[in-house]
């Protein structure tokens, strides 16, 4: 339906009606040749370029009509004058600010439907993201580092000690000996951190002057540890050769032999123990049981023993084994202990770091030997001539290694992994050193903290998309009124 625009509306040369900038100013403004189309109707502008006062070619209304109450008049307070006609039906035409209205209506509904997707779009995209860095990052955790933290092949230690200088034996009567022995360490032929050379030098920095090297599995540490000394540390270091029987039930020394004994399965029975034992001493060696304490220490989840079913010391004793392990590391094995001074006529006690790592020295064997030779070491161990001297704060200096670039490359891949197995605890138990480990693996999965990391996700996701709207409107409200100053 077609209305003319009066009575605040005149015609030009053109025949065109004119329109009085105050009035429309509002609705009309600058869109200039614009069609607005909605459901309630469609406005076709087209002005011409005047600045006090603006012409309209052709002003066509066209909408669905507004009914009022019959015998009431339209409301003609709207900036279009006259524009509220009463049709035929009780029916009245709107004005184009209802028009505009109408139509902001459907576009907010849009925006919010493109905010909403944007939104899904963005935590679908996080959740790919953070699946690709735990598929990358759990591997390189579980399967450990490409290079060590450190880089102990590039360690050196160049200080000495001399605990006899501050420490008393643990035997009163055994002032005089002249060797001091660590009787467990590894290598890199096993799990060990240092070489053979690099071992023997920071047992050398710590007072020792003899060393049994018993790498898990394999005497080949030893042997090469041995040729480094005869070469190298004549007079200085003794190397004896052993190894350490490693399964599921116990770790024993097995010292003074050349060759590797063969390893039974990861749970062996008492016949297949005792008979590992019969062949070390048909080999001329010594057996000796390693750090009770901590294969019968309880570990989470089985409640159980590290290493299950271990043997009795009695057990041990009847099988014919040579002695204890008194002091591993920081633990001095009390129990142990007073189970060798009440059979001293069959059973020696031994200390030993049992390092892995470099760090702190806490014990040292003494022995009073005719010389410090490998051959007379082990005679006085036999004759079960021993004791030891106890240091329960260890030994300083402690030397940390240079950091790997290497590592550093590759860090935050595996610490990424690291952070990710916190919402699972993956239990596996002790490795066998077979291939195997000593319990059931049990996994379990944290579905609560897995509940709460998505929800802050997304709440983190929204505190940014404020913010990004925040921050947007602020620099474009700040660049309008730089162009206002302007």
């Amino acid at each position: 339906m077609d209305h003319s625009l009066s009575p605040n509306s005149s015609s030009d040369n053109n025949g065109s009606d004119t329109i009085e900038q105050p009035q429309y100013r509002r609705h009309l403004g600058r869109r200039r040749n614009r069609q607005i189309d909605s459901d309630f109707g469609t406005i076709q502008m087209s002005s011409s370029s005047s600045f006090g006062n603006r012409s309209t070619d052709n002003v066509s209304l066209q909408q669905p009509p507004r009914r009022i109450a019959p015998g009431t008049t339209a409301d003609t307070t709207t900036n279009i004058p006259e524009t509220n006609v009463l049709a035929p039906g009780g029916w009245a035409v709107n004005d184009g600010t209802e028009i505009l209205a109408a139509h902001r209506r459907p576009l907010a509904r849009r925006r919010i439907l493109n905010w909403v997707l944007h939104f899904i779009k963005v935590v679908v995209l996080s959740i790919i993201v953070i699946l690709l860095l735990v598929a990358v990052g759990v591997p390189v955790s579980d399967n450990g580092m490409p290079a060590h933290a450190g880089k102990y092949d590039s360690m050196e230690f160049d200080w000495q000690l001399d605990p006899r200088s501050y420490l008393k034996p643990m035997n009163p009567n055994f002032t005089q000996y002249n060797v001091l022995l660590d009787a467990h360490l590894h290598t890199t032929y096993s799990d060990g951190v240092l070489s053979p050379k690099q071992a023997l030098e920071f047992a050398l920095a710590n007072g020792y002057n003899a060393a049994i090297v018993t790498d898990h599995q394999t005497v080949d540490g030893a042997l090469a540890a041995r040729a480094y000394a005869e070469e190298h540390l004549q007079g200085r270091m003794t190397v004896i050769p052993g190894m350490e029987y490693t399964c599921c039930r116990i770790h024993m020394n097995l010292i003074g032999i050349n060759e590797s004994v063969p390893v039974h399965p990861p749970s062996p029975s008492d016949a297949e123990l005792k008979a590992v034992i019969d062949k070390v001493h048909g080999m001329g060696g010594l057996v000796i049981v390693n750090h009770i304490p901590w294969s019968n220490t309880t570990v989470l989840p089985w409640d159980a023993p590290r290493l299950p079913n271990h043997p009795t010391r009695e057990q041990l004793l009847d099988w014919g084994v040579d002695g204890f392990e008194v002091v591993n590391q920081n633990t001095v094995d009390l129990r142990s202990y007073q189970f060798v001074q009440e059979h001293s006529s069959r059973l020696v006690g031994l200390t030993g770091s049992d390092m892995h790592y470099p760090g702190s020295s806490y014990a040292w064997t003494t022995i009073n030997a005719k010389s410090t030779s490998a051959k007379d070491i082990l005679d006085e161990i036999r004759a079960r001539r021993t004791s030891f001297l106890l240091d329960a704060s260890g030994t300083r200096p402690v030397q940390d290694p240079p950091y790997s670039q290497s590592y550093f490359r590759y860090a935050p891949w595996g610490l990424l992994g690291d952070y990710f197995h916190g919402y699972a605890d993956r239990s596996r138990g002790m490795y066998s050193f077979q291939g195997t480990f000593c319990q059931e693996e049990v996994l379990d999965i944290h579905n609560t903290m897995i509940g709460w990391f998505f929800l802050w996700l997304i709440v983190s996701i929204v505190v940014l998309e404020i913010l990004y709207w925040f921050f947007r409107w602020l620099i474009l409200l700040l660049v309008r009124l730089a162009r206002r100053r302007r």
